[in-house]
């Protein structure tokens, strides 16, 4: 199965979108998930001085170790999540 992961900058004042990064998702070739790849993504966006306000993203890429790459890079999110999700929230 092939997909594509992107990650956009989109600006809510002016409501532009802005291509950041992509990535041709093709497990079989390149052993990776979309998990892995938007978790590498985000990383480099760091290193390239990218401050989102926040990052959404939808219910496929919610997972705890997304959650936790965010974290780790000072950011909110924001995002759907399925229905058989377990969510502990914690506020600090």
């Amino acid at each position: 199965m092939t997909g594509l992961v992107n990650l956009l900058w989109h600006n809510l004042t002016t409501v532009e979108s802005i291509p950041i990064d992509y990535r041709i998702y093709e497990k079989d070739s390149d052993g990776k998930t979309k998990n892995t790849h938007f978790s590498e993504m985000l990383a480099l966006a760091k290193k390239r001085g990218i401050k989102p306000e926040a990052v959404a993203m939808d219910a496929w890429y919610p997972s705890l170790d997304n959650l936790k790459s965010i974290r780790s890079h000072g950011w909110f999110l924001l995002t759907t999540l399925r229905k058989n999700r377990i969510v502990n929230v914690i506020y600090n």
